[in-house]
């Protein structure tokens, strides 16, 4: 696959350049992942940003009883950045892990590398905050759900804002990212 050419489809309403493109591409990899790796290991800082170009992966944080609790989901051709947004602009260690829910093809950069590159290329910072603002759409999505009181409420919401999450993840994860219990979850899911 040609991901310069991936990246031009995908966001094709930013009009990267031929020339910003092949500086661009000087800095991407292109990395098979197998199922269950890890792109961000909690208890590191995040340094790059990733496109899931084939797959899906999600994020997720260890509770007290060692269990993963869903934080988000990845998957191309809707939400398709991997980047933990709060360990990279404050420079501390992540809360996340983000892991690869089955074999992935990921293209990414480390971000200081494409700040290098802000001052000769100013349309990569306007692209950079391109690809973040997913990250904060994606707080907000979160947030509104967790505030609604209903499983039933948050599973609607859910459907509305990710209808592809059903078809992508397990029910059991997705009943994680909605705070629910997975039995209540399917009970509810059920009646649909």
């Amino acid at each position: 696959m040609d991901i310069l050419k991936y990246i031009q489809q995908q966001y094709s309403h930013f009009n990267l350049t031929e020339n910003e493109l092949a500086v661009l591409g000087e800095h991407i990899t292109v990395q098979h992942f197998k199922r269950n790796e890890l792109f961000l290991e909690e208890h590191t800082t995040c340094e790059k940003m990733g496109l899931l170009v084939t797959g899906t992966a999600y994020s997720y944080k260890v509770n007290a009883n060692g269990e993963e609790v869903i934080q988000d989901f990845f998957y191309p051709n809707g939400q398709e950045i991997l980047f933990d947004y709060e360990s990279y602009f404050q420079q501390k260690n992540s809360i996340l892990n983000i892991k690869f829910l089955e074999d992935v093809t990921v293209s990414y950069f480390y971000i200081e590398e494409i700040k290098k590159l802000h001052k000769e290329y100013p349309r990569f910072l306007q692209f950079e905050l391109l690809l973040t603002q997913q990250e904060f759409i994606n707080a907000v999505h979160k947030n509104q759900i967790l505030q609604l009181k209903s499983a039933e409420e948050k599973i609607k919401l859910l459907q509305n804002q990710k209808p592809k999450v059903f078809e992508l993840f397990p029910y059991v994860q997705i009943a994680s990212y909605l705070g629910i219990h997975r039995n209540t979850f399917r009970r509810v899911f059920s009646k649909h």
